[in-house]
This record gives structure tokens, sequence and C-alpha cells, in this order.
């Protein structure tokens, strides 16, 4: 390899080319990209060829709407050239309708990626690429293109120049964005399908003072539009009696189960001696020997008939949960400081909802408009404010002593992308200079690629356990913490550390020799590091889009996992049912990463632009299929996740602002000339974090608010008897709602003391008053994007019950559970359905069956007649 040699350099901190090892770039990226490649071929291919066969793996969200009312998901046609045309001709605002916002968000996401790779492709390369090529510096196979090849610092103005117009246009597109997402955010939560959902007009407070935990007082405080309160109460006792009781009602069902079938299995076997013992009574094919028995914790030595314990348990826990259910619904339990308060209409809650922290009501803190009943954390509730900042705090500072610790696994994984530059200077390691150019690639390329996605992947899962422990009070409060952390941890870990170590690695030979030339030799070698990120981009993009689109785990987990673990109905019903989604908290962080890996490379090694690109647009192209057609929504985030997003991919530029004045400043010491690029990336610093401050303090108001005065001209208000109904009232309701029949008044918010001021909501500052006739401008556009009344399962309707349960702890209404069971030509099952409910437990036996091959199955047509169907409910 050609000497690392800079004009502006001590030669003797260089070292000699005899001594170093070559560079192994292009046969590394080479390595990844045709194993991977093939990887996504076969994956692409297994997908076209299963994809008709297996709808509920490939098409979930296909007819969600049949789905959603019982009708089972119709047969693909199998016919490529129909998947693609129907891919086309659903726009992405198509998911954004029958979808979620977020779904919506998340497509638009990659949308900008592409963008800001794009035309960073058409702002750098043509610039960069010519003033690296011919630098002079030495480099050989793919470093040529990058900055470590330039040794004349004259050329750093280019590297400089085209940095000041890259990145003003990601500031500038990421605050476009801010913009739009603010409009479009108001266009979806004043439109008919979301203004008339209860969570849109219920207002969570926490932190209730003691003489405010009385439905008298709220309602006084909070004026006349208020219209249900629901009042928390502590629930453990009852939810772990719950817990207990769902548990033992599974367990009867299994050991039941197994009695079933090894009773039609004993019926099978003498069937084929003898054909009158088809005469015999269910009881005589009930072998008592093979009743299961189980052990009692922690008495393991007392073992016990399981059924029969069962049977005796959840007959004192149905009297005990009951007792305790109608004891909390009369509030004769510990009263939490939290309440949910449901507002007669959408405008009259954010009037609500904004007048907390004024006045009286500052100390009801914090608050939530738009949660849903199924994204409480019940537990949470009770948590004081101040416990919660202390929690979270302790989190926090764990979660960086990990991101400590974790250092040493991923230096490792780092160090092995240039491990052969060590061959040299650590005499047990000269193997490697024996191993195949084809396989060293796969070595320093693909391998601690793959190591590196292994190390983190139980990060997210502790991230949320702490989110929960720490005090969150919501599912999407969790993600977004959950977001914070690990985009922190993916930048430290998955891009400093491996950056570093890379860089370092590639020269430890050198600083060995001369310390003193650790920082200049670690900034010249940094471009080194882009070859594991052009790596990364190619296993990410190609791999993951394709391994996504094949849907590997739901497709192993429905097909072979599911034949194996499920024995049971209800876990045959379960996983048919289920509609598999993203963890928000979990997921934007690891592509928001690549992003700002693409920004921070971008003037120092362009070619990673190119890459980015392709494999943002193959990502793109495999979420858009899934949203479409599979995906679902696990935790409603109400676009905060992809506003928070945006932010974070900031930090690349910031970091490559950083890096290239890092560069710049070791090169002052060695020729002047290098100060002028130096003080071009200070100068474009200070503007951009001073623009960033400004713009955030004008559109953070924005982005938590709906200016009151849109609120009280929504015309989607609606009277409680219009949603409260029954189940068969629905239908027409819905239609009603399709011809503008609902009422159109807006009943403004009550001018009781500590109420909201009425009128127009006056901008914050003087940008928020530049800015708001822009998020004006995008709010009408995105009107017609979001859902309407014209499609009737876009309103929302509940019975009584789904009405006055919505906002109670679901330990308190859970249902004695059913057992269920699955029929058997004997009738075994029969026997052990009435002795069931002899003693008082809900069992059946309908809608499942043993076959003749005595192989569980289930009746998947009949989905609403099963004993587990629920209706989904839009709250």
């Amino acid at each position: 390899m050609a000497t690392l040699t800079h004009s502006w350099l001590p030669r003797s901190s260089t070292g000699t080319g005899s001594s170093r090892s070559s560079s192994n770039s292009l046969s590394s990226i080479i390595s990844t990209l045709i194993p991977t490649a093939l990887i996504a071929l076969i994956a692409f291919t297994v997908f076209l060829i299963i994809r008709k066969k297996y709808t509920r793996v490939y098409r979930t969200r296909g007819d969600e709407r049949l789905f959603e009312q019982g009708r089972r998901t119709p047969k693909s046609d199998g016919n490529f050239f129909s998947l693609i045309y129907n891919f086309k001709g659903l726009p992405d605002s198509h998911v954004l309708r029958h979808n979620s916002l977020d779904g919506y968000l998340w497509l638009r996401f990659f949308k900008v990626m592409i963008i800001m790779s794009a035309v960073g492709c058409i702002i750098c390369m043509p610039v960069l690429f010519p003033v690296n090529a011919t630098g002079g510096g030495g480099q050989t196979q793919l470093d040529i293109l990058s900055m470590s090849n330039v040794s004349n610092p004259n050329r750093y103005f280019a590297h400089a120049g085209v940095a000041c117009i890259y990145f003003g246009f990601i500031v500038l597109l990421v605050a476009r964005e801010r913009i739009n997402f603010i409009g479009l955010r108001r266009a979806f939560f004043l439109s008919a399908a979301h203004a008339q959902r209860l969570s849109s007009r219920t207002v969570m407070v926490l932190g209730l003072p003691l003489d405010h935990m009385d439905e008298k007082v709220l309602r006084q405080t909070f004026g006349s539009n208020v219209r249900k309160i629901w009042l928390a109460t502590d629930c453990k006792d009852l939810e772990k009696a719950v817990k207990k009781q769902n548990k033992t009602s599974i367990k009867l069902e299994g050991a039941e189960l197994k009695v079933i079938k090894n009773a039609n299995k004993l019926r099978t076997k003498a069937l084929k001696k003898d054909n009158e013992a088809t005469e015999q009574p269910a009881t005589h094919w009930i072998d008592s020997k093979k009743r299961p028995h189980h052990r009692l914790m922690p008495q393991i030595w007392k073992k016990v008939d399981t059924i029969n314990w069962s049977r005796g348990t959840l007959a004192e826990l149905d009297r005990f949960v009951e007792q305790q259910q109608t004891e909390h619904l009369d509030l004769k339990h510990l009263k939490v400081p939290a309440a949910f308060i449901e507002f007669s209409n959408q405008s009259a809650a954010h009037h609500a909802y904004q007048s907390i922290g004024q006045g009286k009501m500052n100390k009801f803190h914090p608050r939530y408009i738009g949660v849903q009943p199924d994204e409480v954390i019940w537990t949470n509730l009770g948590v004081s404010n101040a416990s919660r900042k202390m929690k979270i705090t302790l989190a926090t500072i764990f979660i960086w002593l990990l991101i400590i610790f974790w250092a040493i696994p991923v230096a490792f994984v780092g160090a092995l992308s240039n491990i052969n530059y060590l061959t040299n200077k650590l005499p047990f390691l000269s193997f490697i200079n024996d191993i195949p150019k084809v396989i060293l690639g796969v070595v320093t390329g693909l391998l601690p690629t793959i190591l590196l996605a292994v190390l983190m992947a139980l990060v997210p899962i502790i991230c949320g356990l702490l989110a929960k422990k720490a005090g969150e009070p919501t599912m999407s409060a969790v993600e977004l913490r959950v977001q914070s952390w690990y985009f922190a941890f993916q930048v430290v870990q998955v891009f400093l550390i491996t950056t570093f170590t890379s860089a370092a690695t590639s020269v430890t030979t050198q600083i060995i020799s001369k310390p003193a030339s650790a920082p200049t030799l670690l900034a010249t070698n940094l471009p080194k590091a882009s070859n594991f990120y052009i790596s990364y981009f190619i296993l990410l993009g190609l791999s993951q889009a394709a391994l996504q689109l094949l849907n590997i785990v739901p497709l192993l987990m429905y097909t072979i996992i599911g034949g194996i673990l499920d024995k049971t109905p209800r876990k045959k019903y379960n996983r048919f049912v289920n509609i598999p989604g993203l963890g928000w908290g979990s997921t934007y962080p690891k592509f928001v990463l690549l992003g700002v890996i693409a920004i921070t490379y971008s003037c120092i090694a362009p070619l990673i632009l190119a890459f980015a690109t392709v494999g943002f647009c193959l990502l793109y192209l495999m979420y858009r299929y899934n949203f479409l057609f599979v995906l679902g929504n696990k935790v409603d985030m109400k676009g905060e996740a992809y506003s928070r997003a945006l932010k974070q991919l900031l930090t690349g530029v910031y970091l490559a602002t950083l890096c290239l004045i890092g560069l710049f400043a070791i090169g002052v010491s060695k020729n002047k000339i290098s100060i002028g690029p130096l003080v071009i990336m200070l100068v474009f610093l200070i503007i951009m974090i001073i623009f960033q401050i400004m713009l955030d303090r004008a559109l953070a108001p924005l982005e938590r608010h709906i200016p009151l005065d849109l609120m009280s001209g929504n015309k989607y208000s609606t009277t409680l008897s219009e949603q409260i109904m029954d189940e068969h009232e629905m239908k027409q309701s819905h239609l009603e709602a399709g011809t503008g029949s609902r009422d159109n008044s807006a009943p403004e918010f009550a001018k009781a003391e500590g109420d909201a001021p009425q009128g127009k909501t006056k901008p914050f500052n003087f940008l928020s008053r530049r800015l708001e006739p822009m998020v004006q401008r995008y709010y009408e556009s995105n009107k017609s994007i979001v859902p309407t009344s014209d499609n009737e399962d876009n309103i929302p309707a509940y019975t009584s019950e789904e009405y006055e349960n919505s906002y109670l702890n679901p330990a308190i209404t859970s249902p004695v559970p059913t057992v269920w069971l699955a029929r058997d030509p004997a009738g075994v099952s029969k026997v052990l359905v009435q002795e069931n409910k002899e003693a008082k437990i809900p069992s059946t036996d309908e809608y499942a069956e043993f076959n003749e091959k005595n192989k569980l199955i289930w009746d998947e047509d009949k989905l609403t007649d099963t004993p587990l169907w629920q209706r989904r409910v839009r709250y």
C-alpha cells in the first residue's frame, strides 16, 4: 500500500509503506454485497411463492375491515402483477386513512431520508469526487474517493463550501418537515374520524391534590362542559387476583384438553381393533392414571390433581374478584391521584387541556390528551411527579453507565473491521495474512455488522423496562423515552465508538511507534471507517428490506412454531387475530442513525451517500408494502415519534460539522491555509445553533397545542346519545354520519373560574407569528388526505358498556374467563364442560375440535362466534 503521507505532516509520523497492510475496502464491500444480495434474492423469491398461501402473514391488513367485523380475510389471488398493481395504485395516504398517522409518517420519514441522500449525491459527489481522487494522498481502492486522499489543505475549501450548502439544505429540509407535520397533525386531529373518538375529548390528569380527588369538585373546577369523570383507584390486589384467575383458567383449559386428546387417542386405537368401541360411554376413555398433576409452590413435594385443584381455586378467585370489582366501582378503595375527564366535545377538552397550568390548575401535573384506554399503564398513575422525575433521572444515569459498559464489546466489533492493519505489530495475529481475501472481506465487513446487530438487540428491551419502572403513565410516553435513550445508545456505540476504534485500529502500529501523532493519525484515517458503514447500509438496505418483506419471524411463528406450541384453541385464536406492529421507540433510532451516518460522512467520504440512497429506497418500498397490507399500530404515538426523529436527525449535521472542524484544526499547525476552512465551519456552526434555538422556541408550542380558534370552528361535534347505542344501531348511525346528520354546533367551553379564555389563540412569539401562516397552508393542503366521514368505518360508536367501562382499570371490568375446550367424537369434552358448569366455571367446546388425526383445529370462518371474540373499539 502506498504511504499515507501529507505534505503538511512530518514524514516520520506516517511510517513507511512497506510495513503497512493494503486497504481491503473494495473486497470488504464486495464480500458483504454478494452474500447479502443472494440472501435478499432468495427471500424475495420465497415471498412471491408463498404469499398467496399465507394471507394471515402477508395480507393481514389487506382486508382488515372484514377481519374487524369477524369475517375471515379472503384468500389472495396470488397474481404477482395484481400485487404490483395494488401496490402502485394505493397512495401513502391510504395508510393514513386506513391504518394510522404513525404508519403514514413512518413512510414519509423514509421519503425525507431518500431526498436528503439523493440531493447529497447531487451536491457532494460532482465536486468532492474529483477533489479527493486527485488529492495525491496515496490511497488505494475506494479510499481514493475519501478525504484521506487529500494531501494539499488548499482543497479543504471545497469540502467546507460543499458542507455549508449541503448541511444548510438538511437543516431547512428538517424545518420544513416539522412545519408540515404541525399542519398535518392539526388536519388529522380535526378530521371526522379522530374528532369523534372518545379519547380526543378526554383529558388524563395526574397529580391531583387530595381535595380534588372527588367528582363534584372536579366538575366545579373544569366547568359545565364536563360530561363524565372516571376516578382511578388502587387495584394492586385486584390485578394480582385477576392475573391469577386468568392463569388458573388457562391451566385448567390445558389440563382438560390433554385429557380429551388422550381419550381420543385411546378411542382411535380401540376402533382399529374393535368397531364396537364406539358404543362405550365417554367416561370409559378417560384414563384416571393419566390425569394431569402438578406440584404446588413452594411445597414442591406436594402433588395435586390439576383439574380438581384448578376448579377449586377458580371458585374462590371468582367470588373474591367479583366482590373486589364491585367495591372498586363504588370507589370504596384507596383513590389514586388521577382522573380521566371527558368533555362534551373536542373543543372543550382542548380548552381545558391548555388551561391546566394556569391559575388554580397549576397544581395538576402532568396532563395528557388523546390517551386511549389500552395504552394506560395503570400501576404508574399513582406515582407522584417528583418521584417520577427522580426515577427517570436515575434511569437515565443507568443508561449512560450502560453505554460506557457496552463500549468494550462494541469496540471489539469495530476493531474487527480493520483487523488486518494489526498483523505487522501483533505476531500472534499473523495468520490473518494467510486468510483468502474473500474470507477476510467477510470477517472485516459482514461479521462485524452482524455482531453489532446482535449486540444491540437487548438494549431497547432494557430501556423499555426502565421507562416503565420509572413511572411513565402511558405506553406512548414509554416509547418516547425509549426513543431518546436508545438513540443516544446508537449514536455513541454503533457510530462514535465503532468509528474511532475502527480508525484507531488502522493506525495502531504508527501510534505505538510515535504516540504524539495519535490525534493527527486518527483524524486523517477517520474516513477509513466509512467502509464499515457502507457495508452497514448494504446489509440493512438489502437483507433487512428482503427479510422484513418475507416476514420470516411471523411466518415461522404462524406455521412451524405455532403448530408446535399452540395446543389450545385459545392460543390458535390469539395467534390468528394478532396484527403485528412496530415498536416506535426501538425502531426509529436504528434508522435515524443511518441518516446521521450518511450526513456525517457526506463530505468526508461522499460515496456513502449513493449506498444510503439505494438503501433508503429499498427500505421505503418494503415498509410501504407492510403498512399497506401487513402491519398495524401497536401504540398510538400521534406522530410524536416522527417529530422527535426529525430533531434527532440533526445530530448528523452537528457531528459532521464538528468532524470537519477537527480535521481542519489539526491541519492549522502544519499549514496555516487550513484556517480558512476552519473559520467557515465555525461560523456555520454558530449560525446553525442560533437558528435551531430560535426555531425550536417557535415550533415547540405549535407542536404541543392546536389553536383554540381552529378547535371552536370544528364542525364534528357529537352528543352522547349519538355515540352510545346498541350494536345493531351502529351501522345506521354510520350512514347518518356520512350524510351530515350530526349536530354541527360546537358548544363553547364554560366560562367558569379557572377555564381557559375564549377567542383566538395569539401566536407565542415573533417567529411563531411568521411561521403560523405556513403551518396554516400545510393544514389546508393536508385536509385532503386525512380520514373523512364518507367511510362509515371511520366514525367511532360505542355500546353503553364500552362507554361506561372505557377508562376503568381493566382489572375492574375483567369478565370471568371462559374455558374453551375442543370437541371429540367420544364426547369427553361435553362431560368436562358439564363438570365445569356445575362448578360455576363458564365453559364451551364449540368452534374447535380434534379431527380424525387427533389434531386440534378451530373454525376460523366463525370468528365472531368464538368465546374469545371482542369487537375492536376505536377509543
